[in-house]
């Protein structure tokens, strides 16, 4: 074996969705069409992959693991994607994020995994193919990997920007919304993140959502999501946009995200919100499966954002965001 000395660094964005998660479950668009609006955010997932000097395999996460092969490291995502690759041995992994790989809601867990999966396949001198194509290969490793979820986070974070993404049995689409500076400027200055202080595991509340949906228990909910979804892009995409409606559906969104997932809220995340509301915010929503993370709101207007994430502080840690127009992506490359 040479030591080639190869390294490869990478950046993948988190991603914001602001109505219609739950549409996008397999169990769930192949007997009725799904649709999701998000954009990716400038909050990133930094990954470094290089050459090991030994045969050793070594990944640097919450922890550093050492092993002599590949298929023994704990990490799901990254055994998933060495394996994946062929890349058994000498090979060392670095992670590090903007904000938790697990339990933000942001879609971390996807932006990792095809972060992982474009630095493996460059040092296996392997094409990830069409943007479609490498979507497609992040969501079967994540399932490989043990993740339960549907397929908006995939798409957002390997296309960048800001998506109409639908979903039916056909398969999935893409479809930029190419907004007016000024309009995308406008909803980015009444948009923000606020930590819920929960870190939670999606799993559970996702494989409940599966079941409910399997047995229609809650599809009345998701056609209405769905139509949301619809009503939010059509809004954003007309010649006046009415910044306050879009707030507002943001709001009816949650609401019925509760209704479909009971789990998504709690008291502390429920409290959070009604203070927010009381405060200049018109609509807002757990960010991912719910359960805690980060919520996601919508101000009336640029002062009264300031405001809110002014006086969160020090309980609750405010993020301002802007959108990014670009998708998982290497940075630099020695090779």
């Amino acid at each position: 074996m040479l030591y080639n000395r190869r390294v490869v660094h990478l950046r993948a964005p988190l991603r914001v969705s602001f109505v219609g998660g739950g549409t996008d479950f397999p169990e769930y668009y192949r007997r009725r069409a799904g649709h999701v609006v998000s954009a990716t955010i400038d909050v990133f997932v930094h990954v470094t992959i290089k050459d090991m000097f030994d045969t050793n395999v070594r990944v640097h996460h919450s922890i550093i693991e050492t092993e002599p092969i590949a298929s023994r490291i704990s990490h799901a995502y990254c055994r998933a994607a060495l394996e994946r690759y062929g890349l058994f041995k000498g090979i060392e992994i670095v992670i590090t994020s903007d904000v938790m790989t697990t339990g933000s809601g942001l879609g971390a867990s996807s932006s990792l995994m095809s972060a992982l999966i474009l630095g493996c396949a460059a040092l296996h001198n392997q094409d990830v193919g069409s943007l479609q194509e490498f979507a497609e290969a992040t969501y079967i490793l994540e399932k490989l990997a043990g993740t339960v979820g549907g397929l908006q986070d995939q798409y957002a974070v390997v296309f960048g920007g800001l998506n109409s993404i639908s979903f039916n049995a056909d398969g999935v689409h893409v479809e930029p919304l190419r907004l007016d500076r000024t309009v995308e400027e406008e909803l980015e200055s009444r948009t923000f993140l606020v930590f819920t202080n929960l870190a939670r595991s999606s799993v559970p509340i996702q494989s409940q959502l599966v079941q409910s949906i399997e047995a229609q228990d809650h599809n009345r909910y998701l056609d209405k999501l769905y139509d949301l979804s619809r009503a939010f892009k059509a809004e954003l995409s007309s010649p006046t946009v009415d910044f306050r409606r879009l707030g507002e559906i943001v709001h009816e969104s949650w609401e019925l995200k509760k209704a479909v997932s009971p789990e998504s809220t709690n008291l502390y995340v429920d409290e959070l919100y009604d203070y927010l509301r009381k405060n200049g915010v018109i609509g807002g929503k757990v960010t991912g499966a719910g359960g805690g993370g980060f919520f996601l709101a919508l101000a009336e207007d640029p002062a009264a954002k300031q405001a809110i994430m002014h006086n969160l502080y020090p309980n609750y840690i405010a993020m301002d965001v802007r959108f990014h127009p670009k998708g998982t992506e290497i940075l630099w490359k020695n090779f």
